[in-house]
């Protein structure tokens, strides 16, 4: 017999995978749209910050520029620069010519604050320092993404945290679950070892909470039925052969075949040494065929089966050999006056004749004893019961007791 390996895996391991990719796809796509709109509405809000950030700057820093004072206006672009988000601030006048300037730290090229600020604030914002309608010169200033960044943190945290506690109750819950199915499924697991050790088709599967369940109990139920049914047929047939090929299809006595086998298993137990073997056969039964037809002669043969086993006790052994010839184990047997008495008791039960239909028909046998103590094998016994069945024949009583002059007490 082949016997293939698959690789087999739990169905929690199938539940805990597939509820994880789930998770997994879903808090992607959410976090990435919920940055993505977080991202472009901050960008939004920074850019008009900056707007009216630099309104305000440009608005104080005017007088400094009318009057060229550039220390003035250094200061306040540096207090402005460590005020706010602002990468650097320039102003220059009319002539292009730079008047003061202030920026802050530079951050490293891979930091998120550098990324963040190429996205958001590579382009700056421009306004004219004007008075009167004259022109001045320009106010330039870089706005930077640290609060963004700050942002960012507190989302990336608190995203975590949400991750975790999410997938903590989903772990649960696929653990809930799983419990759940699995106190579904044991009984009808149970049931299936059950009828598969037992061979109990009479047994059914139980109502399931789970319709899909309840659908497969359903089947399984209905298969079982089926089996069941096949199951008992096919147990009556085994019966019917059984009975057939132990049993003599005429008088529904045990057989020649099953006769030896009684006999066998006397001569392994204890039975041994009180038991006894008759051999009956009946006498004239050709004249009574001839005389009045095979099946007046199957009737008294019926009839005699009958009377005979009338006769017997429930523990006594009765079997129909062929022909008219008849065997009887007797069991429990402690000594011979018992058989003589048992003899005559079967000879006593053929005086009344038997009626075919219009026609009475008187019928004998004779009957040979042999006791299983004096014979040395099951062939040993038949030998003597038979030949004392011959001699029972010439006798006027029709039974002769093999052995019976030899030890009258068994």
């Amino acid at each position: 017999m082949i016997t293939r390996l698959y690789n087999t895996k739990s169905l929690h391991l199938i539940f805990k995978r597939s509820q994880l990719a789930v998770f997994a796809l879903t808090f992607t796509v959410c976090t990435a749209i919920f940055i993505s709109v977080s991202a472009f509405a901050l960008k939004a809000y920074a850019d008009s910050s900056l707007n009216v950030l630099s309104e305000a700057i440009n608005e104080r820093i005017q007088p400094a520029v009318v009057f060229s004072d550039t220390v003035t206006l250094n200061q306040i672009l540096a207090e402005y620069n460590h005020k706010y988000p602002i990468r650097s601030m320039q102003v220059i006048d009319e002539y292009n010519v730079e008047l003061a300037r202030s920026v802050q730290n530079e951050t490293s090229d891979y930091s998120l604050q550098h990324f963040l600020d190429r996205i958001f604030f590579n382009y700056p914002v421009i306004l004219n320092i004007q008075h009167q309608h004259q022109y001045y010169g320009q106010l330039i200033i870089y706005g930077n993404s640290s609060t963004i960044v700050d942002f960012f943190n507190k989302i990336i945290f608190g995203l975590i945290i949400g991750f975790l506690i999410i997938l903590a109750g989903l772990l649960w819950s696929v653990h809930s679950f799983y419990r759940y199915l699995m106190k579904s499924i044991h009984p009808i697991v149970a049931t299936a070892n059950t009828i598969s050790e037992e061979k109990n088709y009479g047994l059914r599967f139980a109502q399931s909470e789970i319709q899909e369940l309840q659908d497969i109990n359903t089947v399984f139920n209905e298969l079982l039925e089926k089996i069941q049914l096949n199951d008992q047929h096919l147990r009556t047939e085994n019966d019917k052969l059984s009975h057939q090929a132990h049993h003599d299809a005429l008088t529904q006595l045990p057989n020649r075949y099953y006769f030896y086998q009684q006999l066998l298993h006397i001569f392994d137990s204890s039975l041994r040494e009180h038991s006894a073997l008759l051999f009956i056969d009946s006498n004239d039964f050709k004249t009574i065929n001839d005389q009045y037809g095979h099946q007046a002669g199957d009737s008294v043969l019926q009839e005699i089966a009958v009377r005979l086993q009338s006769q017997l006790h429930p523990d006594d052994f009765i079997a129909r050999l062929g022909g008219d010839e008849f065997a009887i184990l007797i069991h429990y047997v402690h000594h011979t006056d018992e058989l003589n008495t048992i003899c005559q008791q079967l000879s006593e039960c053929a005086d009344l004749p038997l009626y075919f239909g219009d026609v009475q028909i008187s019928f004998s046998f004779s009957i040979g004893v042999a006791q299983t103590r004096f014979a040395s094998s099951p062939e040993d016994l038949i030998t003597e019961a038979d030949n004392a069945m011959y001699k029972a024949k010439k006798l006027p009583e029709h039974w002769f007791i093999a052995g019976n002059d030899i030890n009258n007490q068994v």
